[in-house]
C-alpha cells in the first residue's frame, strides 16, 4: 500500500513541475534576433541630487514596471512580425506565470495577472523582491488572423495615472 501511496505522490509532483517549468516549453529561437540594446533616452534616469521621497519614489514599483515596459516596447519594435514580446513572472518557489497584466499596488508590491502552465487563470501579489521578469519572444499562430492575435495577447501595464498594453 505504500508504494502505490509514494507513486501517486511522484506522479502528483511531475504533473505539478510540468505546470511550473512552463517557460522553457514556450520559448523559441527567432532567427537573427537579438535583444534589443538599452538606449541611452530609453534609462530611466536617477536625479543627481534629490530629496529622500524623490529617491524613495526611484526605488517603487512603477519604476520597475516602467523599465519593463520599455524593455517590451523594444523588443515589439524589433521582432520579426510573426513574434510578439511575452512576459514571465517567476516568483519564489520557482512558480512561473505567463504575464497578462502588471500593476503596481503599493509602494514596493505588484499584481500579477496571468496563467499558470497552460490555462490555469490566477493573480498574485507579490512584493517587488520576489520576483524575476523575463521577457522572450512568443510566435504568433500562423492560423490566426495578425491582428486577432496580437489583440487577444497584450501585455498590460496598469499605474495609478495612465495604463498601457504592448
Amino acid at each position: 500500500m505504500g508504494d502505490n501511496k509514494s507513486e501517486t505522490d511522484k506522479k502528483k509532483a511531475m504533473a505539478s513541475q510540468l505546470q511550473i517549468n512552463y517557460l522553457p516549453r514556450q520559448m523559441v529561437p527567432v532567427p537573427g534576433f537579438r535583444p534589443p540594446a538599452l538606449a541611452k533616452e530609453s534609462r530611466l534616469k536617477h536625479p543627481n541630487a534629490c530629496s529622500r521621497e524623490d529617491e524613495n519614489e526611484f526605488r517603487s514599483a512603477g519604476v520597475l514596471l516602467e523599465a519593463l515596459a520599455i524593455e517590451a516596447r523594444a523588443w515589439s519594435e524589433k521582432l520579426p512580425s510573426n513574434f510578439r514580446p511575452a512576459i514571465v513572472a517567476i516568483l519564489h518557489g520557482g512558480v512561473q506565470v505567463e504575464v497578462r497584466s502588471l500593476a503596481q499596488v503599493s509602494f514596493d508590491g505588484i499584481r500579477i495577472e496571468g496563467t499558470m502552465g497552460e490555462d490555469i487563470p490566477c493573480s498574485m501579489l507579490a512584493h517587488q523582491g520576489t520576483i524575476q521578469l523575463v521577457c522572450y519572444a512568443k510566435e504568433l499562430d500562423e492560423l490566426e488572423d495578425e491582428e486577432l492575435e496580437r489583440a487577444k495577447n497584450p501585455i498590460g501595464f496598469i499605474w495609478a495615472d495612465h495604463d498601457e498594453e504592448i
